[in-house]
């Protein structure tokens, strides 16, 4: 058995789905009779396969885009020995391998994340995975109070150019499974109707023009 064909699968396994496990071992079967074709996108076998791998890294992209950790409080965070905590729900079981991404990013804050399914802690040096998420762990995530979130808003509030607005993009990009996670997300409908509304036209401009002037003297002539 080639060793690509490994790896292929081994990305293709953390796809959830109906016949998560038959494509894999049919995919196995063909390749250890001698037809290596089954491995490539051409094939029938082949293109669900790599229909399958693209999702699955299109989750883990979602995964670092879209998790929001939240700063505990000095005392919690001495109590739980943890800095950082982040709520999140993937389509798929990317977890475990999409979470190093985090540890090159944060240095040796430590920090944790949970799921519907399982979760990941560090602890500025190891990893803790857990397949089931306890519920302690889902708890803090989930409860966590982000002293950052209103700022958050008002800056995604003052940034959003009506003008540009595209919903189909802005779902791609966005999934709005994602919103009711994020600090913005209970905004985008809103601003959504403004656009709709008109202010595609004049909103930015408008949010600009409200603001206060800064008065500036100019030097008199000599």
């Amino acid at each position: 058995m080639p060793a690509a064909l490994l790896g292929l699968l081994e990305q293709a396994a953390r796809y959830r789905g109906e016949q998560r496990w038959n494509l894999l071992y049919e995919v196995l079967w063909r390749v250890a009779h001698g037809d290596r074709t089954a491995m490539l996108a051409g094939d029938r076998l082949g293109s669900e396969l790599h229909r399958r791998i693209k999702q699955v890294s299109r989750e883990a992209h979602h995964l670092h885009a879209f998790v929001r950790f939240v700063p505990l409080p000095d005392a919690l965070a001495a109590q739980l020995q943890l800095d950082l905590v982040a709520y999140h729900e993937p389509a798929h079981d990317i977890l475990l391998s999409a979470s190093g991404h985090f540890a090159d990013r944060l240095g040796r804050l430590r920090w944790l994340i949970a799921t519907p399914q399982d979760g990941i802690r560090f602890d500025g040096k190891d990893f803790d995975y857990r397949h089931s998420c306890p519920d302690d762990w889902r708890q803090w995530a989930r409860n966590a109070d982000d002293p950052g979130a209103e700022l958050w808003r008002t800056y995604y509030r003052h940034t959003f150019n009506p003008a540009r607005l595209n919903p189909d993009a802005l779902r791609l990009h966005m999934p709005g499974r994602f919103w009711r996670h994020l600090p913005e997300g209970m905004l985008i409908p809103q601003l959504e109707g403004l656009a709709r509304q008109g202010k595609q036209r004049d909103g930015q401009a408008q949010e600009v023009a409200s603001q206060r002037g800064k008065q500036v003297t100019r030097p008199t002539s000599p």
